[in-house]
């Protein structure tokens, strides 16, 4: 461990910049050309929307997904296909992005924070149960930076109270938990694409 901050004059510990976003090569950009110069790229005029919507709950083991605007859209969407309404309230992280407590919120339900275990910043099932009332109809655990929450433990607490799961894996594209994908663990999943 450097004794000085790199911020502080220090050595940095990392000395290569981070990879760029998106990652992309030339498969990629000749698709994008080929589909933007098609002008047939949005849902109603083109197949590329159906298509990824089919490949990407494929590999996430789903049978539909669905593609929106952003995630915040999508958690909105989900808390509504879950039937949470007014006053109804939704377990939450509270070290998460803003759209996690603001769909909540959207959807006039109240979101309640859960404390999130300091090993993996995730929800702490614990906590969950704890933070249970009569109102509380779901549960939206993030998977913090691509790591999966401890669904085994949620989603035994939600059959428990007859709570429904919504996964906000935001950032989990791709993981997997005890060798299931993300996003296929719960009663509905959310994923964006925001550029972080």
């Amino acid at each position: 461990m450097p004794l000085k901050l790199a911020l502080l004059g220090g050595t940095p510990i990392r000395t290569e910049p981070f990879t760029s976003w998106p990652i992309f090569g030339k498969a990629e950009e000749k698709r994008l050309l080929r589909t933007l110069r098609s002008g047939k790229w949005g849902r109603l005029h083109g197949s590329e929307v159906a298509e990824f919507e089919n490949r990407f709950a494929a590999l996430h083991g789903c049978q539909h997904g669905i593609a929106v605007v952003n995630g915040t859209v999508s958690l909105r969407i989900a808390l509504q296909a879950a039937g949470i309404r007014a006053e109804d309230e939704v377990i939450i992280p509270p070290y998460t992005f803003f759209s996690t407590a603001s769909a909540v919120i959207e959807a006039n339900a109240v979101p309640v924070f859960a404390d999130i275990d300091l090993n993996t910043f995730n929800l702490d099932p614990r906590a969950v149960e704890a933070a249970i009332t009569p109102r509380t109809k779901a549960i939206i655990p993030v998977h913090f930076a691509g790591q999966p929450a401890d669904m085994q433990a949620i989603m035994a607490i939600a059959r428990k109270h007859k709570l429904v799961v919504i996964e906000d894996a935001a950032h989990a594209h791709g993981a997997r938990y005890q060798n299931r994908p993300a996003g296929s663990l719960g009663d509905i999943a959310s994923f964006s694409f925001q550029s972080s």
